[in-house]
């Protein structure tokens, strides 16, 4: 089981997507909540204010263990209590920090400066290794992605786009490839995005635009018959594989995993070990 705790409203509505899988727990954290695994925090003036008065979790996370996704929108205030909390936490869960980046362009001033801290600090705790790894996701980018989205339901697609597709990475991570295999990223490589793997068209749509990337791992799930039939989809595999290095000291991982399904589809984690700009 991996714990998702969502904190302010993007944090917390991608949790409660997460929540239509049974492999998460869910908590929250925002103003006026109620509920199971829930904390509510008093409203404040700004970040600053919510970071000094957060008051801890009133022992919500005393049963913490594993692995845990800890989300937030980078531009939302009480996004400011995020290193209050991984400091409560750090010795009973292992931390991952989802981190959605906001269209910057219509931010404030003040909203921008609190964005760049917190996207800042959060990729050097985890190229220090002070927290497993740090997901980040534009808004901008998985709308690209996805195509025209209403404005009625639009953070509702975008975070369904961005939910499954980090689910489905889990659910091939923890099975055995028919073929390849999924490699852990190297230790410093800890500044990640990651997205949909167009396999007809060998062309990935990631969900952020990462500088300097040195480790990629794609992922191929393809339907049994096809596996079965198709004589070529090796040499197609491995020459599309072979055309992502770019360079000696990039890595390249592929797995590929049968499905029931006819159409075929992947996905593509990207790491870097480089603070991103």
């Amino acid at each position: 089981m991996i714990n998702v705790i969502g904190i302010g409203k993007a944090g917390c509505a991608i949790a409660d997507i997460f929540a239509n899988y049974p492999q998460y727990n869910i908590y929250k954290i925002d103003v006026g909540l109620e509920g199971k695994n829930c904390l509510s925090v008093k409203k404040q003036k700004g970040p600053e204010e919510y970071e000094n008065n957060y008051e801890g979790s009133n022992n919500l996370f005393d049963t913490l263990e594993g692995m845990s996704y800890i989300v937030l929108g980078g531009s939302g205030d009480i996004s400011a209590i995020c290193l209050r909390l991984m400091e409560e936490i750090k010795d009973k869960t292992k931390i991952t920090v989802i981190y959605i980046s906001p269209d910057k362009t219509l931010l404030s001033a003040n909203k921008k400066m609190h964005e760049k801290v917190t996207y800042n600090v959060l990729q050097e705790y985890a190229r220090s290794g002070a927290i497993e790894r740090v997901y980040l996701v534009s808004n901008t980018e998985v709308e690209t992605v996805i195509g025209d989205v209403p404005i009625i339901g639009y953070y509702e697609k975008l975070n369904n786009v961005i939910v499954s597709t980090l689910h489905m990475i889990n659910v091939c991570s923890n099975q055995t490839p028919v073929m390849g295999a999924l490699e852990e990223p190297g230790l410093t490589r800890r500044i990640s995005t990651f997205g949909l793997y167009d396999i007809s068209e060998d062309k990935e749509k990631l969900f952020f635009s990462l500088d300097s990337p040195r480790e990629s791992c794609y992922i191929y799930c393809v339907g049994e018959k096809r596996l079965r039939a198709d004589g070529t989809l090796h040499k197609t595999i491995i020459t599309q594989m072979k055309g992502k290095i770019k360079d000696e000291i990039q890595e390249i991982s592929y797995g590929v995993f049968s499905t029931n399904y006819e159409e075929n589809y992947g996905y593509v984690t990207v790491h870097s070990p480089m603070i991103q700009n």
